[in-house]
Formats: C-alpha cells, sequence, structure tokens
C-alpha cells in the first residue's frame, strides 16, 4: 500500500490564523482531513506586531485541526502577505549546454537564477522568481523550451520579494508554535491555485484576496502572473 502523503498548510492573517491538513489522494487530488481557525490579535495589516500573541494564535489553531484530523503536524506550508510584498520583472540569459544544442532542464535552471540575480535592498528578500516565458534564439512566447534546439536561452520571470524583518519575524512564531515550514508561499498565488482556471490566467485576470487587515490583489496575463 502507497506510504499517505499529508500536506498542511497555514495562513496567519490579521483577524484569524487558519489551519488546513490534507490527504493526497491516488488520482493526486487532496481529501482536507482537518481544519483549525484561532482568532489573530498579534498582526497589523499582515505584519506581526506581537510574536507571543501569534504563536498562541497559531498553536491553537493547528491543535484544534490535529484534534479534528488525528494528525501530528510536524511541518507546514504557510502563506504569507501584507503590505512589505514586493515585485519586479526580471530577464536572464544562457548559452544552451547541452551537446547537440537541445534545451534541457539544468538550462532552464541556470536561466532562472540569472534572472534572480537582480539588485535588491539589504532589508529585503526573494520568494518567488516565477517563470513567465521563455525566449529561445529570438523567437519570444515559448512557454516550455525542453527538448528546442537552440544556442541561446532567455527567462522572462516575475520576482515577488519581502521584508527580511518581515520573513524572520512570522518563521520565528511559526517555529515557537512547533512547526517547520516547508515553504513560505505568496498568499495570492495560493488563491489562484485554488479559485483560477488556466483560460482565466491565459485571457488575463486580476484576483483580488480581501482580507480583515489587507487587500491583496495579483494580475495574471498569458497564462502566468505579470
Amino acid at each position: 500500500m502507497p506510504e499517505q502523503t499529508i500536506l498542511v498548510a497555514i495562513d496567519v492573517g490579521t483577524t484569524k490564523v487558519s489551519v488546513l491538513i490534507g490527504e493526497v489522494t491516488r488520482n493526486n487530488g487532496l481529501d482536507v482531513i482537518g481544519i483549525g481557525q484561532a482568532p489573530s490579535d498579534g498582526l497589523r495589516k499582515g505584519v506581526v506586531i506581537d510574536i507571543d500573541r501569534t504563536v498562541q494564535s497559531v498553536a491553537a489553531a493547528v491543535d484544534a485541526a490535529e484534534r479534528l484530523s488525528g494528525f501530528k503536524v510536524r511541518s507546514a506550508f504557510v502563506g504569507i502577505s501584507g503590505n512589505h510584498i514586493g515585485s519586479q520583472n526580471s530577464r536572464g540569459m544562457v548559452a544552451v549546454s547541452g551537446h547537440h544544442h537541445d534545451v534541457g532542464r539544468e538550462d532552464t535552471q541556470r536561466a532562472i537564477e540569472a534572472a534572480r540575480a537582480v539588485s535588491i535592498p539589504n532589508t529585503r528578500e526573494i520568494l518567488h522568481v516565477i517563470p513567465r516565458g521563455y525566449v529561445v534564439d529570438g523567437q519570444e512566447g515559448v512557454r516550455d523550451p525542453i527538448g528546442m534546439s537552440a544556442v541561446r536561452l532567455e527567462v522572462e520571470t516575475h520576482i515577488v520579494t519581502a521584508s527580511t524583518t518581515s520573513v524572520q519575524n512570522l518563521t520565528k512564531c511559526i517555529q515557537r508554535a512547533g512547526v517547520e515550514i516547508d515553504e513560505l508561499v505568496l498568499a495570492p498565488l495560493a488563491t489562484a491555485e485554488a479559485v483560477l482556471t488556466e483560460e482565466d490566467r491565459e485571457l488575463g485576470v486580476g484576483l483580488g484576496d480581501i482580507g480583515g487587515g489587507t487587500t491583496d490583489v495579483a494580475n495574471f496575463h498569458a497564462g502566468s502572473m505579470a
């Protein structure tokens, strides 16, 4: 019998903390087996202003989800948002290294890393580098260049940054509540995965997530965040 795969998500909001525990099904779906919520009063506009209160809220929400699911939460994907989030576009370019000049996955990864090398203040850090499209030897609009013949590969990316202090304080709260962080995820990106279709992203759509302390807006165009 295949090993049980459990995913845990934590959303630390201004007015409440929500925890979801899901079990991955055989057809790669997700069955929610636990949910927990607790009032949150340690944040203001998505930013931690009281660590002890935030830790208590996270621990209470996690405990409620654990009791419902019978599963002990050890790590989780954690949503992050707030007015400290910023973004910018960046382009990276590399020479294709394959023997026959066929683009491989390592080439796309090197191009993304090249795009990641942007100048940002030392008070900020990169959360996500999201590929928007590739340019293969001058041909634009390529979605997936792997396997294509090329000499030069370029990638257009959307880079999401956050305040290092805000990231560190949120991380500290989650860890003090007894949970390790699998990954910090921009909340509008997670929301988009839940509510937008591929057609929505392709045609272009604005996504608004109205919370108790902040409202996050993300624009999608040509299949990716713009």
